[in-house]
């Protein structure tokens, strides 16, 4: 069993590079994991899908991952990184055997594990797959958080009838006056699904302005 030491994790629903993580978030000093390597096609069929482990893998990595704490080192019951040589991510499993959570590796750490990868062989891990994983689309995660903000308060605001903002939102969104309440929500909520463009940066600015100054 091969082992990696001394790296950072940082576990969500959905896998953010490095350069995605948010001061938030919960970071974890890891002080061993398991390296295992796979083909690359084994690699993309456990990404891409919801699975669920064997039990014999389960219990070949029970407590081999370890992290620091502030006053000792804690186990963690099922993690281990996966690679194919030319990538490299953590997965977190449950009691179950599925993947519950997914990490990327700071770049420079990533770097390190690869390097180390060319070295192994490829192993066959035993594992179901349930179906196919939803994918979150391609937007980034400061995106689909300005994307998330808007559309809720655009929601809000349609719903208290608050109908001076929501034709504000529109005219500096399109450039253009509308009084058409009911086209202006489904236009505003359309150009959300699309391109997250300057406009959508700019009304994003104007709804956080409006909570402490009232711009309507």
């Amino acid at each position: 069993m091969t082992y990696v030491y001394d790296i950072t994790l940082n576990f969500n629903n959905e896998l953010y590079d490095f350069y995605e993580w948010q001061k938030d978030d919960i970071l974890y000093h890891i002080k061993r994991i398991n390296l295992i390597k796979v083909s690359s096609d084994k690699y993309n069929e456990i990404y891409d899908n919801n699975i669920v482990f064997s039990n014999d893998f389960l219990l070949l990595i029970f407590n081999k991952c370890e992290l620091y704490t502030n006053t000792s080192c804690e186990s963690i019951a099922y993690a281990f990184l996966l690679t194919d040589g030319y990538r490299v991510i953590a997965l977190l499993l449950d009691y179950s055997g599925k993947i519950i959570k997914y990490s990327s590796l700071l770049l420079d750490e990533e770097e390190d594990i690869l390097n180390l990868s060319h070295r192994l062989a490829t192993v066959k891990l035993d594992y179901e797959i349930i179906n196919r994983r939803k994918r979150v689309d391609y937007k980034t995660r400061l995106e689909r958080k300005v994307i998330k903000f808007i559309k809720k308060d655009i929601r809000d605001s349609y719903v208290k009838k608050d109908y001076s903002k929501l034709k504000y939102l529109y005219y500096e969104c399109f450039n253009q006056k509308n009084d058409n309440m009911d086209e202006i929500y489904k236009k505003l909520l359309e150009k959300l699904d699309g391109e997250v463009t300057d406009n959508i940066y700019k009304l994003y600015d104007l709804i956080k302005l409006s909570y402490s100054h009232k711009i309507v």
